[in-house]
């Protein structure tokens, strides 16, 4: 069971790398996603401007641009627009290291977020 809820993470997370890819501001590099609760996992998107970015089950490799530390379900709940992410932000639901104005513009570009953090 556990195997196929972090398959349903991993289908998330793939479908929100597709969207990133037409996203004029992303960047090279990482962005790590430190998941618990049932999905939970360490999950790395490997970002190269222009391409999809690729999904990796192993967020140990290099420094990362952005590290989104939270429960899987809140996170997956956020990517899929049913939770606010501003206000899970500000409640402490979720946890943010590396470059937040970074994170706030592709938020954006996903329409995570209605305006900028």
């Amino acid at each position: 069971m556990a195997k196929r809820t972090s398959r349903s993470m991993s289908k998330t997370l793939t479908d929100v790398a597709k969207k990133l890819a037409k996203s004029k501001r992303m960047r090279k590099g990482t962005i790590a996603l430190r998941l618990t609760g049932k999905r939970g996992g360490d999950f790395c998107l490997s970002c190269t401007p222009g391409h999809v970015p690729a999904l990796l089950e192993e967020s140990s490799v290099g420094p990362h641009l952005i590290e989104i530390i939270g429960d899987a379900g809140r996170i997956e709940s956020i990517l899929a627009g049913r939770k606010n992410a501003r206000k899970q932000f500000l409640a402490g639901g979720i946890r943010i290291r590396g470059d937040i104005r970074y994170l706030s513009d592709l938020a954006m570009d996903l329409g995570i977020l209605d305006e900028p953090i």
